[in-house]
């Protein structure tokens, strides 16, 4: 949410990506922010300033410090990762089968040019979903793909 070279664009749609996805799956607001049922949003950045966090709360997220949003993550759970700066899809793949993933499209690549690379039990984890196309969107999502989980 803080201003950076791209400005603060990108990281609005995601944001409004995740409450939209959110709203989606049923959830209920409560005050001040607050889920009253339903779906709870977690979000995670070291880049967070308390008027970030104030914001995101106002929205109903609930600002969590590394690596604490990564044990919230479960076979029930969302996750959103737009081009991040650690190896989410490597960490997701040792801890869990969420439901529903929205991150860049795996494709096989040089595991040295990339923050978040694809590795083999990345490539073994995917078997178990389905890959959906992305709007295309480069200027705020870049090259995103959903993959939800296959049933049993």
């Amino acid at each position: 949410m803080t201003w950076s070279d791209d400005g603060f664009l990108p990281s609005m749609a995601q944001h409004a990506l995740a409450l939209t996805i959110r709203d989606l799956l049923g959830h209920t607001p409560g005050t001040h922010g607050e889920a009253a049922g339903g779906v709870r949003c977690y979000a995670q950045d070291p880049i967070y300033t308390p008027v970030d966090e104030q914001v995101l709360s106002e929205a109903g997220f609930t600002v969590l410090n590394d690596p604490r949003a990564f044990l919230e993550v479960d076979e029930a759970s969302v996750v959103i990762a737009i081009s991040p700066d650690i190896p989410v899809r490597q960490i997701i793949a040792d801890i869990a089968r969420p439901a529903i993933m929205v991150w860049d499209k795996v494709t096989i690549s040089d595991p040295n040019t990339s923050t978040d690379p694809v590795s083999p039990r990345v490539i073994q984890m995917m078997k178990e979903y389905t890959e959906l196309p992305f709007p295309p969107e480069d200027e705020y999502f870049g090259d995103l793909a959903i993959y939800i989980r296959k049933a049993g």
